[in-house]
């Protein structure tokens, strides 16, 4: 058995696929979960996914690519960003007592039917879990206007449970959050591979990774690096002592989530640009 086959069985196991997993499969370990879910489980009902309802615009899932990555840091960055330009909700799926946004909003709404805890910050709507679910299962996304971008912060725990069927992943914008050490690009690049699918990585920590970081990450983080799917997040001394409250968010964290934005929903150049744009394109070809 080749070093190759080997990686993959591992982080197969560790993603809890365990049947019907062939040498062949094994021996390409960037699709491994590919062939490996459908012919194990059949294809995941994605018609029990919350965020892939049909009145919701745009999904876009924040995931943690371990435990303590940032991930509702880059979060709510990357929703305010997106909502300068369009109505956004920020959903939080961790449980409450894990949750990284209770002090986010600068008004609180209150509590509806369906649990969710109502706030607002600026121009963003911000939701998060009142309570546990008692039966372990996702509630509904909150209502929405049908046009809504949602960005979902899916926490460590929900995101530990998902990854049991990859494919209730895909479908959505992807954004995978780490930390620029060692053990967390080990991590990330297996949840990265369990996924299966195309993502963007906000790397939370220095902008130039150290040699030792980058010797250990993997193919999936490698390739993700290489085509500039990569986007740096600085380390805020204050947001880690303070956590996010309704102050604004630091120059250089908001610019990350700027960043994010560009890569998971590029904005359309203004009509007047486009115009011109063409105007210039036919003037070169006479």
């Amino acid at each position: 058995m080749t070093v190759p086959a080997m990686r993959a069985a591992v982080v197969a196991i560790r993603a809890g696929l365990f049947d019907d997993v062939t040498d062949d499969v094994l021996a390409h370990e960037n699709r491994a979960f590919g062939p490996a879910v459908p012919s194990s489980a059949g294809q995941p009902d994605r018609s029990h996914v919350p965020w892939m309802r049909a009145s919701v615009g745009r999904a876009v899932l924040v995931v943690a690519g371990h435990a303590g990555a940032g991930a509702s840091t880059v979060a709510l960055a990357l929703a305010e960003e997106l909502a300068e330009g369009r109505r956004v909700q920020l959903v939080d799926y961790s449980e409450p007592v894990r949750s990284g946004l209770p002090a986010a909003p600068t008004i609180e709404l209150g509590t509806d039917r369906a649990g969710w805890r109502c706030g607002r910050r600026g121009r963003l709507d911000v939701v998060r879990l009142a309570r546990r679910p008692a039966d372990g299962a996702l509630p509904p996304l909150p209502e929405a206007d049908a046009d809504a971008t949602v960005v979902v912060d899916l926490g460590w725990s929900t995101t530990c449970a998902l990854l049991d069927s990859p494919g209730l992943l895909v479908g959505c914008a992807l954004v995978v959050v780490t930390r620029v050490t060692v053990p967390a690009v080990r991590q990330t690049e297996q949840v990265l591979a369990a996924v299966g699918a195309e993502a963007a990585v906000a790397a939370v920590g220095r902008a130039r990774w150290p040699r030792l970081v980058e010797a250990s990450c993997g193919p999936r983080l490698r390739e993700v690096r290489s085509t500039g799917q990569v986007v740096p997040v600085p380390f805020d001394q204050r947001l880690q002592i303070a956590g996010l409250t309704g102050d604004r968010l630091p120059k250089s964290v908001a610019a990350a989530g700027r960043a994010l934005a560009e890569l998971v929903m590029p904005a359309a150049p203004p009509r007047h640009r486009r115009r011109a744009a063409r105007t210039g394109r036919a003037e070169t070809t006479r």
